[in-house]
C-alpha cells in the first residue's frame, strides 16, 4: 500500500470514521436516557397506584370487620334497603313542589 494512502486513511478516514461512531454512540446514549427517565415516571406512577390500591383494600377490609357487628348490620338494613323492625313503621318525607 502506498505511504500517501496509508496517511489519507490515518488521517482523514480514521477521524471521520471516529467522530461518527462517537456520534452514534453519543445518540444512543441520549436515546437510552430519555428511555431510562419514562420507565422511572412509569415505575412512580405504578407506585402510587399501588399505594391507592393498598388504601382501597384497607378501607375494604375496614368494612368487611363492621359487617360482624350486628349493630351495623342493622344500621344498614335501615338506611340501604328501608327496612323496620316489626311493630315499626317506615315514614318517609316528602316535600310539595311550589307552584308558580
Amino acid at each position: 500500500m502506498d505511504f500517501s494512502l496509508k496517511r489519507i486513511l490515518l488521517y482523514k478516514v480514521l477521524p471521520i470514521f471516529l467522530l461518527l461512531l462517537l456520534i452514534l454512540m453519543g445518540l444512543q446514549l441520549i436515546n437510552n436516557y430519555l428511555e431510562i427517565r419514562s420507565l422511572e415516571s412509569e415505575v412512580q406512577e405504578k407506585q402510587q397506584q399501588i399505594r391507592e390500591a393498598k388504601e382501597y383494600q384497607h378501607k375494604l377490609e375496614e368494612e368487611l370487620q363492621k359487617l360482624d357487628d350486628p349493630e351495623y348490620l342493622e344500621k344498614l338494613a335501615r338506611q340501604r334497603l328501608g327496612l323496620v323492625k316489626p311493630g315499626e313503621e317506615l315514614i318517609i318525607p316528602f316535600e310539595e313542589e311550589e307552584q308558580d
